[in-house]
C-alpha cells in the first residue's frame, strides 16, 4: 500500500471555486425573470459558470483515484459503503427536507406520497441542484469499469484522452440537439419511455464520461500533470482564454445572427455543447494551475480553503436561502435588476455558509445523515 497521499490545497479550493459557479447558475434562473434582463450579467451567471457543474465531476474522480490508486487493492463492498454514507443518506435527507418545504409552501404534501417520493428520488427532481448527487452516485456503482478503464488509458493517455474527448463531443452533441426531434416522433404514446428519456440529464453518466476520466488521470499522475500544466503554461493560458471567448461569442452569436432569446441561447451554449465540453476541460485545468502556482496572502488561503472545506453544506443548503430571498423580493416587488441579482448572490453564498457551519456542529448521529460524515 501506498503512503498516505499529500494533503493538495488546490483541490480544495477548485471545491470552493466550482460551488460559486453552481450558485451563479441558480442566481442566474432569478435574474433571467427580468423583462430587460443584463445580457453580460447573464453571461457570467449562466455561460461562464457552465463549468461549475461538470468539474465538480472532475474532483470527484480526483479524490477518489488520489487515495484508492488503479495500482492499490480495492474492495467494491468498502467503497460502496463509504460513498452511501457521504452521498446516498445526505442526498435522501435533503431531498425529502425540500419535498417538505416546497409542499407546505404550496400546502399540498403529494410529492412525498410513496409513487411520487421514488419517482423524485430516482430522478433528483427533489430541487433543481440535486440531480448531481443522483448522476454521482451512478459514477460510484459503475466504478470497476471506470478503474478498467483508467489502466487501460494510463498505458497511452494523451491518445486516449483526445479520443474520449471527440466522442464525448459526439455524445452530447447528438443528446443536445439531436434526440429530441427523435423521441418526440417515436416516443410520444410511450409516456414511461418519453419521462426516462426527458430526464436523462438527471441520470445518465455517459455526458460526462469524459471530465470524470480526466480528473482520475490527472489523479493517478499527477506530479507528471503538474510538470506539464507548468512546461505548456502559457500554451494552457491561451487555449482557456479561447475557449472563454468561444463560449462568449456563441452566447452573443446565437442571438445576434440567429435572433435566439437569452433562454434559448443559455439552453444552446451549455457545458454539453462542443464548445462547452471545451471550455470545462480547459477550464478546469487552468483553474487547477492558477490555484497551484499563485501567490496567495494568508487571508485568502483561509478564504478559499473555508469556501472549499465548507462547499458540501453550501451546495446542499443554497436552494432553501435562494427561495426565501426570492419570496422577500416578491412580497417587495423588488425587481432582478444587476444590483439585486449581486446582493442576492452574496446573501445566498452567506446564509448558506453560515448554515453549513452551523451543520457542522450537529451531534456526529444526525450530521451522518444531513453532511454524510
Amino acid at each position: 500500500m501506498d503512503m498516505k497521499k499529500a494533503f493538495l490545497p488546490e483541490i480544495t479550493y477548485m471545491r470552493g471555486l466550482c460551488m460559486l459557479g453552481v450558485i451563479g447558475i441558480h442566481v442566474g434562473s432569478y435574474a433571467l425573470q427580468n423583462p430587460f434582463v443584463n445580457l453580460e450579467l447573464i453571461s457570467v451567471l449562466e455561460i461562464l459558470s457552465r463549468f461549475g457543474v461538470p468539474a465538480f465531476f472532475f474532483l470527484s474522480a480526483f479524490g477518489l483515484f488520489y487515495h484508492t490508486s488503479v495500482e492499490e487493492p480495492f474492495s467494491y463492498k468498502e467503497f460502496m459503503h463509504r460513498r452511501i454514507q457521504v452521498v446516498l443518506f445526505p442526498y435522501i435527507t435533503w431531498s425529502i427536507f425540500y419535498l417538505l418545504y416546497t409542499g407546505l409552501t404550496a400546502h399540498n404534501l403529494g410529492n412525498l406520497h410513496p409513487g411520487p417520493l421514488a419517482v423524485n428520488l430516482l430522478f433528483g427532481t427533489s430541487m433543481y441542484h440535486l440531480y448531481f448527487m443522483v448522476i454521482l452516485l451512478w459514477f460510484y456503482v459503475m466504478m470497476p469499469l471506470w478503474r478498467a478503464m483508467v489502466k487501460v488509458i494510463l498505458k497511452r493517455p494523451v491518445f486516449w484522452m483526445v479520443l474520449l474527448f471527440i466522442i464525448q463531443v459526439g455524445i452530447d452533441y447528438v443528446s443536445s440537439y439531436m434526440l429530441g426531434r427523435w423521441v418526440t416522433e417515436h416516443l410520444s404514446n410511450n409516456p414511461v419511455l418519453k419521462y426516462l428519456f426527458d430526464m436523462r440529464l438527471n441520470y445518465w453518466v455517459i455526458h460526462y464520461v469524459w471530465i470524470f476520466l480526466l480528473g482520475a488521470v490527472c489523479a493517478e499522475r499527477y506530479e507528471t500533470v503538474c510538470e506539464y500544466m507548468w512546461r505548456y503554461r502559457y500554451l494552457l493560458g491561451v487555449s482557456a482564454v479561447g475557449s472563454i471567448l468561444l463560449m462568449l461569442g456563441s452566447y452573443y452569436y446565437v442571438m445576434d445572427v440567429w435572433h435566439y432569446t437569452v433562454l434559448e441561447a443559455i439552453y444552446t451554449v451549455h457545458q454539453m455543447s462542443p464548445m462547452g465540453v471545451l471550455y470545462t476541460g480547459l477550464g478546469t485545468l487552468f483553474s487547477l494551475f492558477l490555484f497551484q502556482t499563485l501567490p496567495m496572502n494568508a487571508t485568502m488561503e483561509s478564504t478559499w480553503s473555508e469556501i472549499g472545506d465548507k462547499s458540501y453544506g453550501i451546495y446542499l443548503a443554497h436552494p432553501f436561502w435562494l427561495l426565501i430571498i426570492s419570496g422577500v423580493m416578491a412580497k417587495y416587488n423588488l425587481l432582478y435588476t444587476v444590483v439585486n441579482v449581486l446582493a442576492m448572490y452574496a446573501m445566498a453564498l452567506g446564509l448558506s455558509y453560515l448554515t453549513a457551519v452551523t451543520l457542522n456542529h450537529v451531534p456526529k448521529p444526525l450530521r451522518k445523515f444531513i453532511l454524510g460524515h
